[in-house]
């Protein structure tokens, strides 16, 4: 990586995620079509609505397991995305700065991510975590003998850590 290339000093990161030339970090909402200033303190929160989707999957799928059935962990999920997209687009989005003259040519990777903030003890711990993680899911999906569909999304999520464990593998074969 050139020293032209200096990654921000932030923990976001993806495909909405990017610098401008005045070296802000720019989170471009692709459905209002604009992009927004994010200052150190709001990383937090971009961090939770980027994530969001997983958070309340996750959620659901932990009523769903203790107190709740199928149907009503779906149904509080659905409602609780709402409200949480309600509360993004309308509340939190209010409180940004818009950028109006939005650079694309910088897109913060997580791969640059990883590199450029994390030690390599940290990428190993997390490599060895999300290869057990895939492994464990699909050996509860067996064990619980899951139906077709919940083996399908079991399949899904550890398809998603192997992802994640190849990436972090990457990073840390790049890293110095």
């Amino acid at each position: 990586m050139s020293k032209k290339q200096q990654i921000p000093n932030t923990q976001l990161s993806g495909r909405n995620v990017y610098t401008d030339k005045k070296k802000r970090i720019i989170y471009y909402d692709s459905l209002t079509k604009q992009g927004y200033v994010i200052e150190k303190k709001n990383e937090g929160k971009i961090l939770f609505f980027q994530n969001r989707l997983v958070i309340i999957l996750f959620a659901a799928i932990l009523c769903a397991g203790t107190f709740l059935n199928w149907m009503q962990a779906t149904l509080a999920g659905v409602a609780l995305f709402a409200v949480v997209e309600l509360y993004y687009r309308a509340a939190f989005f209010k409180k940004l700065e818009v950028v109006t003259d939005m650079d694309f040519g910088r897109r913060l990777t997580p791969l640059q991510s990883i590199v450029a903030r994390k030690s390599r003890e940290k990428v190993l711990a997390l490599i060895v975590l999300w290869a057990v993680f895939a492994v464990l899911v699909l050996v509860n999906a067996y064990m619980e003998q899951y139906s077709l569909g919940l083996m399908v999304f079991s399949v899904g999520l550890a398809i998603m850590g192997l992802y994640f464990c190849v990436l972090h593998i990457v990073a840390l074969t790049r890293m110095k």
